[in-house]
Parts: C-alpha cells; structure tokens; sequence
C-alpha cells in the first residue's frame, strides 16, 4: 500500500514537471498541437533554412525563441505579410496569408503561457515550403548549361544578365503556371522570362553564340531590337512578351484557372536575371519549371501590359554638390547602363505627357515625392491581375481605373511598399475596360537624407534619381495581366 501512495506522488510530480517544461500535460496551446499548424501554414514558406526570412519557425525551440516576436508582429498585422491595402480590389489569396482573430489568440495565449512545446506526437501539420506547380498539364524544366557568377561594371552593384533556354516546343503551347527558382536569393533581385520568337529568337541566338553560349549583358530588357510592330507593342514598351516573372516575396506561380500565357512553337525563351551585388556576390544557376498545355486547349490567353510613369528625384533642401544634378544623373546612367536605357527617364515623361516642370526641383525634406502616369485604353481588355514596383526609395504605389470620375475604381494599392515583398495579385472579379477607360499609376517615394540606402555598413548621400536599372535607382511601374478582345 505504501508503494502504491510513493508512485502515485511520483506520477504527480511527473505530470507538475511536464506541464512546466512544455510537455503533453500543458492545457493551454501547445507548439505541436496549436501553434505548429498555424506558422506551418502561413510562416514556414519564409522562415525556414535558407528561406527569405531572417529565422526559422519550424521547430519548437525555433518559435520559442522568437514568440514575442510572433505575437507582436502578428498582432499588428505585420506578419505574414500581406501588402495590398482594405481599398484594393478583392484578391485571390488574401485569406489564406492573413491570420484569423481565432489564430492570432492562439498564438497570444501560447506565447503567455511560456511557448510550451507540448507533445510531439500531437504534431501533424508539415511546414510548407511555398506554393508548387499546380494544375494538369506537363512540367517543363529549363535552367542555364552552367552557374553564371555575376559581376557589375563602371562602378555599379548590379548585373543584369541574360540566358538562353530553348524548350524546344514542336506545338504552340499555354503556360499555366511558372516556378521560378533562384538559387542565390540574396542577390538575386529579379527573374523575367521573355519570349523570343520570329527574327527576335534569331537575334536571341546570335547574342548566345557571341558569348559562347554564356548568355550576355541585357539592362533594360532582353537585349532585342525593340518590336513596335503589334498593336500591344506599345504596351510592353517594344519588349518581347512576357511570360513569368519572379521578386522577392513572390508567391503566385499559377494563373487564373482557365487562363494562360501563349508561347509559339519553335520560339526561344530568355531568362533575364537581375544581381544586385550590394552585400555578395557567387555562382548562380536559377532555373524555371513551367506547367505547359497544348494550344488547343480552351484557354484564356493572357499578356503583360506595363504602366511606368517617370521618375525624378531632387536632393532634399540644403542638400547640395554635383551629385544633386540631373545632368550628372544622367550622365552616371549612361555610363553604367548605356545611351539607349538611360535615355528611358527622357521618353518617360513624353509617354505621360509631362516635362519637366511638373516636377519642382525644392521638394523640402524630400519625405514625399510623387509622379504618375495616365493610360488610355484603346481596346476592350480584362483585367485579371495587378502589380506594382518601385525600388528602396519607394513608400506608395496604387493601380487606378478611371480616376477621378464617379467610375473610380482602386485595383491595387500598397500602401507601405517593401522592396522585398513583391508579388503579382489576381482580382477575384476580373475587371472588364475598353475605350474610354484610363489607368493610372501613382508612386510616393521618401529620397530625405534619413531614407537614403544603406550599402554595407555605409548610408549613401542623396542624389538626384531618375529611373534607372540598379537598385540604387528607382522605378515608378504598374503591371497589368489582361486577356484582349
């Protein structure tokens, strides 16, 4: 009997010890049973090893260590993120990156509670790793024949370089979704798949075979002879077609069910890939997996339009020295990036039709520059997805239809832009336009001495920026993903 009374103690004492240290006794949220299927599900895609994210979240001690952290960020609905603002028209997606109010208490009793780990054994979710390729049709693999190890010129910190991948289409095919994997993500900046075909994937070829098969240098663009030939040209400012693209943050590999992006048989595909070098450099060897169906499936096919407006940048007031000249602006550009893109900030304000003088060069602290641009549609269009970009100096970009009329329709805004999520947004009510419809692209940037970039441990001196290819540079662009017709 007296046995009996010890162990009872003992078992007591047992379960008092694992509900202190997190055990299977806790009665509370635990890690594995509560908490785990929530960071799993909206955190792990980013904070894993090697992910985006600073940290990881996929282990008890990883969210332990960074629990008030969690409950802070997630309560100010900082984190996951999730940049469109309540006034951007109703995106696919939304709710699946935003935490419940059920979740966020979860999460903020645990973390209360002393982050206990809880049962292992209660653990069923897996931390996701992002989304996949999706949908039915065949998976096509293309990636360069060796790594690239970039490098910047003229004393830029960036390198834009282009690859020629040949998917040897014997059929016009629909891409549905892309998967584009950088292999180096802390200095890969950006990915834009273009297709080549016709004369431009003979040039593509002729460029390649220059470089023995290396690929070749490619600001601004692809590196073609610009095309203004189609009645869309004009739209992709004379680039080829787009066919996917890639930027930190980038969640969205699948299109619309039902739609795709059409790419011709014999046609050649581009990868421009963008470093930024600001804190390393090293091989890289990005690759791109496209889901791929035949043309003649019933498809809605979709194109890129583009939106840019210029972009120009005076010294805060009492700021002064060469660097605060548009003269030398433009002269650096042109040094680190060529005549033709540097010319770009030039044709930028006679495509909105603005000049100058719409832009003054007293613009006090500099916290709160704006510029924007007006595009008439000119045919009947859908609009099926939206996105924005602008670089470090960027704070706010919003996509317009019809502004300033009663027909006034927010399609994206992102009020609090983060150079480092980036992604496109597809509206969950396609948006139909035609003539007599205008878009509008409105960017807000902060070039104050406070706001400059930081390369390495050191805060650049402001300077006059105009739209350019580095990072240091800025961009003022709407991108539109439109089915014509």
């Amino acid at each position: 009997m007296r046995n009996a009374v010890i162990l009872t103690v003992l078992a007591a004492v047992a379960g008092a010890v694992l509900l202190v240290h997190g055990g299977a006794a806790a009665s509370g949220p635990t890690y594995n049973a509560d908490v785990a299927p929530i960071l799993d599900a909206k955190c792990a895609s980013c904070h894993h090893l090697g992910g985006i994210a600073p940290f990881g979240l996929t282990t008890a001690a990883d969210a332990k260590a960074h629990a008030a952290g969690i409950v802070r960020m997630t309560k100010a609905g900082l984190m996951p993120p999730w940049m469109p603002g309540d006034d951007s028209a109703p995106i696919i997606g939304r709710d699946l990156r935003r935490l419940t109010s059920t979740e966020l208490a979860t999460l903020a009793q645990w973390a209360a509670a002393g982050a206990p780990a809880g049962n292992p054994a209660d653990r069923h979710s897996k931390p996701s790793t992002g989304a996949g390729l999706t949908g039915p049709g065949t998976t096509l693999v293309l990636e360069p024949s060796k790594p690239y190890t970039p490098h910047a010129a003229n004393g830029g910190i960036d390198d834009y370089h282009c690859f020629l991948l040949d998917p040897k289409l014997k059929q016009d095919v629909f891409v549905t979704a892309a998967l584009i994997k950088p292999q180096r993500t802390g200095i890969v900046h950006h990915v834009i798949l273009y297709e080549a075909a016709g004369a431009q994937a003979t040039d593509a070829d002729q460029l390649n075979a220059a470089s023995g098969g290396k690929g070749w240098t490619c600001f601004g663009g692809p590196g073609l002879p610009l095309d203004l030939s189609g009645s869309d040209s004009l739209s992709r400012l004379g680039q080829p077609p787009w066919i996917a693209a890639w930027v930190p943050g980038h969640s969205t590999n699948a299109l619309p069910a039902g739609t795709g992006v059409l790419v011709h048989k014999g046609a050649k595909i581009v990868m421009q890939v963008h470093y930024n070098l600001i804190a390393a450099s090293g091989p890289d060897r990005t690759k791109a997996e496209l889901r791929i169906r035949p043309a003649t499936t019933p498809l809605i096919p979709l194109q890129t339009q583009l939106i840019a407006a210029p972009v120009e940048l005076p010294c805060p007031d009492g700021v002064t020295g060469p660097q605060c000249s548009r003269q030398q602006a433009f002269q650096d550009e042109v040094n680190k990036y060529g005549a033709e893109n540097a010319a770009i900030p030039t044709a930028l304000l006679k495509i909105c039709g603005k000049t100058l003088a719409d832009y003054p060069q007293s613009v006090g602290t500099g916290t709160a520059i704006t510029t924007s641009c007006d595009r008439a549609v000119t045919q009947p269009e859908t609009i099926y997805g939206v996105a924005g970009h602008m670089h470090l100096r960027g704070h706010d970009i919003k996509v317009t239809l019809d502004p300033g009329t009663s027909k006034e329709q927010t399609l994206l805004h992102l009020p609090a832009w983060d150079f480092h999520w980036q992604d496109v947004y597809y509206l969950v009510n396609p948006v139909t336009v035609g003539p007599g419809d205008t878009i509008r692209v409105t960017c807000s940037f902060d070039n104050s001495t406070a706001d400059q970039p930081v390369i390495g441990t050191k805060q650049l001196t402001p300077r006059y920026v105009l739209w350019g290819e580095g990072t240091t540079d800025e961009m003022c662009l709407g991108m539109l993903s439109v089915a014509t017709g």
